[in-house]
């Protein structure tokens, strides 16, 4: 059972490691928009697009930046959240995790252009 005692900032860089590496996996579904249908909670779309993926106890979601003008996703973040305390990591380019969301986002995300 997990300790909720431990402050978010403690549990973000495993509970992010977890979250790639299903999206890893949903790289090899036969439809990846299908497979973000039954897995994630939702998506959100203010500014940037949110994928929100879990909520409550624990909440959790990915925040994709988009530079309408030039076409291109400039951002990543990880947000991890629990009851009055959360963290968040940005997601480096030119990692592996990066490549991995950057094709979730294309490919399943942003697929209106």
């Amino acid at each position: 059972m997990e300790n909720r005692n431990i402050p978010c900032e403690e549990r973000i860089d495993k509970e992010l490691k977890e979250r790639v590496e299903e999206f890893k996996e949903a790289l090899k579904s036969e439809d990846l928009t299908e497979w973000l249908n039954e897995n994630a909670l939702a998506l959100s779309k203010t500014e940037i697009y949110r994928l929100e993926l879990s909520w409550g106890g624990t909440q959790d979601y990915f925040e994709f930046e988009f530079d309408t003008e030039n076409k291109q996703l400039i951002r990543i973040t990880y947000h991890f959240l629990d009851w009055f305390d959360g963290a968040e990591r940005e997601i480096k380019e030119n990692t592996e995790e990066w490549r991995i969301l950057e094709e979730i986002f294309y490919n399943a995300i942003k697929i209106d252009e």
